[in-house]
């Protein structure tokens, strides 16, 4: 009896010892899935790796190039301190400005872009490749607006930069190389930092924002990104320092498919202007911080005609707010087609979500009049009447202008303008409805000086 009760004790004893164990096994285990919970939240908030500056700067500096643009003074002025032909320094002749600045070979046959301030009115262009080439380089097409020029170099097989796609996203804090000819000292310097702000809209133009710290001869070099595709060209920095400013390769693609390509570009075919404070309480908006775009007219065969209206805000597009024309039209050149635009819009006191589906640009949608007076101005036929789609910065017209007369002529088609302008040589005389306001203007420039007046007929 004895016996059997012992080991009754015994096995007790070896239950009770063994009963804390398995506690302390449970919470172990508790406590390696806690870890590996940790483990995964974690890997979910890792950092971004950062890039290898020297072999992303070995990949990308041969396919940058210092621009030198030749300029012919017309002033035949003695100036014995110039530097020059000794013709010119003792006779006033003909002399030569230059510039330099950076330029990105973007396809193996020799096609360059860069800005177009560094080779604008130039005579003569050439390009110093990073092998120790110097090439003649022919300007194939320039855009003052947006600042972009494309040069040609009669070479082959040349290493290249690939054009990021505009649908990949640009992340603020996104960390990006930029290469270029720094301060005109020839041969290419690289630099490093972040994308600060993105959509930053600087003279008129839409820009990504970065902290890189360039200099003037910078201008037309390429950011990149940590696969080496560019992602921006740089333009413009503050005279303060510290920011410098780039144009998104997203508008570089757009004319290199359109004027060099030769490709269709996708259109929206809708005129916008900024909301004034007015337009903004009219609409019930002022009390809620909520910003956008007014539509004030269509172009014949618009496919924005079809979803939206006249007085529509457009206040998001793709889920990024936009404030201003330049955001907008910086949205419709770097669509695609085939795919929709998400849109929100301000109508009837509510938001509403609207899709857009671009079509391909009219090659008759936009009428180019120059003239010595007016410029390089381009006028385009909307359901409202002709209406101004660029302006040159002379106070004349501004965009969005809606032509009714120029010199006694009713303006109601753009072949109407271009009859208009043969009147008169010497002198122009507009009316425009500009923002509701009905304005005459007149400009001329004779052998008595140049003479401006404006007056307002009607609001």
């Amino acid at each position: 009896m004895i016996k059997y009760f012992l080991c009754f004790v015994l096995f007790f004893s070896v239950c009770l010892a063994a009963k804390p164990e398995n506690k302390n096994s449970e919470q172990e285990v508790s406590k390696n899935d806690e870890d590996v919970n940790k483990k995964k939240k974690h890997k979910k908030r890792s950092r971004l790796k950062l890039f290898d500056s020297a072999k992303l700067a070995k990949s990308v500096v041969p396919a940058v190039v210092d621009v030198f643009a030749y300029r012919e003074k017309d002033e035949h002025v003695y100036m014995p301190f110039e530097m020059g032909d000794l013709e010119t320094m003792l006779f006033g002749g003909q002399r030569f400005g230059n510039s330099s600045g950076t330029g990105c070979i973007i396809s193996s046959d020799g096609i360059i872009v860069t800005c177009n301030h560094v080779v604008e009115q130039a005579n003569r262009i050439s390009v110093g490749l990073n092998d120790g080439r110097k090439l003649k380089a022919t300007k194939i097409f320039s855009s003052a607006k947006d600042d972009i020029a494309f040069l040609k170099v009669d070479a082959k097989d040349l290493p290249f930069l690939k054009l990021a796609d505009s649908k990949a996203p640009i992340d603020q804090g996104e960390p990006v190389l930029v290469a270029g000819n720094a301060f005109g000292m020839g041969k290419t310097s690289v630099f490093c930092g972040i994308v600060s702000f993105i959509n930053r809209v600087i003279d008129g133009k839409i820009t990504l924002q970065s902290d890189v710290n360039i200099g003037v001869g910078n201008s037309g070099g390429p950011m990149v990104n940590s696969i080496g595709d560019m992602i921006g060209m740089a333009f413009a920095i503050p005279r303060s320092g510290g920011l410098s400013f780039f144009i998104p390769s997203g508008m570089i693609t757009h004319y290199y498919n359109k004027e060099i390509l030769k490709k269709p570009s996708p259109w929206w075919g809708m005129q916008v202007q900024a909301m004034t404070p007015d337009m903004l309480e009219s609409c019930g908006l002022i009390d809620k911080n909520i910003f956008g775009v007014i539509i004030k007219s269509f172009a014949q065969g618009s496919p924005a005609d079809k979803i939206l209206k006249k007085g529509d805000v457009i206040l998001e597009i793709n889920g990024q707010k936009i404030s201003s024309p330049e955001e907008l039209e910086f949205f419709e050149k770097t669509s695609a087609f085939g795919g929709a635009v998400h849109l929100t819009v301000w109508r009837d006191n509510q938001q509403q979500k609207l899709e857009l589906i671009p079509i391909e640009e009219p090659k008759s949608s936009v009428y180019k009049a120059e003239n010595k007076l007016l410029g390089n101005v381009q006028f385009e036929k909307t359901s409202d009447g002709v209406v101004v789609k660029q302006a040159e910065d002379d106070g004349l017209f501004e965009e969005g202008d809606i032509v009714l007369g120029i010199n006694n002529t009713k303006i109601k088609t753009p072949k109407d303008i271009n009859d208009a302008l043969k009147e008169k040589a010497d002198g122009l005389s507009v009316i425009i409805n500009r923002n509701g306001a009905e304005i005459t203007q007149s400009f001329s420039a004779g052998n008595g000086g140049s003479f401006f007046s404006q007056r307002i007929i009607q609001q």
